[in-house]
């Protein structure tokens, strides 16, 4: 499984817009994304592969993840995506409309030639979207058809598109549900859509993004720099979550140094998976800089 990267903001930008792609380095983002696929028009696809290719190389990134969303397995799109690629200044790989395991497997083989090639010293991270009704039945496959695969992400509007359900939280809340469980179940992070509806409209998008939070999301996608700050802070561990983190993490280290078999924190029980949720809310919060972490 890859390295646990903190992705509360994941910045998706057209890869043929120039000037987006340079702002875009210097929000305060976790990842930026630039996008092959639906963001960039089939007569643009060339242009967007030369200035994400150019961008990869030369833009400074900081600490922000550096991710491609590239075109779908199976496409041609995706071959010339790879052959564009300076993959060796990626971190991570955004995989659209991935509609089963086989897609995975498929994309694993192709991936190993242009890596080698590359001189990549590991396996690219995936972020696998599931957008499609086909994809959301088989995404418990999907999260474990590979040891590369980092994450989830829910693309709403093509899952609505695909479903004709409407792009409202009462509509949604299955597939996200769905999804969030089968990424937890494989220890995967979930990521969800970027909320459509205005957005400008900044506690519009904190609402959106609170919702996912509560389903077990730990991020969102965003389109426009007023998502940024109330995706950060919806998806950030307040200083009162951090102290509950250090305590379960601390109770459960003293228990297991004297040898306990049960251990109980603030008068709870606590397991191996709660001390694994803790953990990530801890390094999500020393991330971001929080107090205590």
């Amino acid at each position: 499984m890859p390295e646990l990267r903190i992705r509360r903001t994941l910045l998706l930008t057209p890869g043929h817009q120039v000037t987006r792609l340079a702002k875009a380095v210097s929000l305060a983002v976790d990842a930026v994304a630039f996008d092959l696929e639906d963001g960039v028009p089939p007569s643009a696809k060339g242009d967007a592969r030369r200035a994400v290719a150019s961008g990869l190389r030369s833009l400074p990134f900081g600490r922000r993840e550096r991710v491609v969303r590239v075109n779908a397995v199976g496409t041609t799109d995706l071959v010339e995506d790879l052959r564009a690629l300076p993959l060796e200044a990626l971190d991570s790989l955004f995989i659209p409309k991935v509609r089963s395991a086989a897609d995975v497997r498929m994309l694993e083989l192709l991936l190993r030639g242009y890596e080698a090639a590359a001189h990549r010293p590991a396996p690219l991270p995936l972020i696998l979207t599931i957008e499609t009704a086909e994809g959301l039945s088989h995404a418990a496959s999907i999260a474990t058809a590979s040891p590369r695969a980092a994450a989830l992400f829910f693309g709403s509007g093509d899952y609505a598109a695909d479903t004709g359900c409407a792009l409202t939280p009462e509509a949604l809340h299955v597939p996200r549900s769905l999804i969030a469980a089968a990424a937890a179940a494989a220890k995967l992070q979930a990521i969800d859509a970027a909320f459509f509806r205005d957005v400008r409209d900044a506690a519009a998008t904190r609402a959106d993004a609170s919702a996912a939070r509560a389903l077990g999301f730990s991020g969102k996608v965003v389109f426009h720099p007023n998502q940024v700050e109330p995706v950060n802070a919806v998806f950030t561990p307040t200083p009162d979550e951090v102290a509950r983190a250090r305590g379960v993490v601390a109770a459960y280290e003293a228990a297991l140094a004297r040898g306990d078999g049960v251990v109980l924190a603030e008068g709870a029980f606590v397991s191996i998976d709660t001390v694994l949720i803790m953990r990530r809310v801890l390094a999500a919060a020393a991330h971001a800089g929080v107090p205590g972490a």
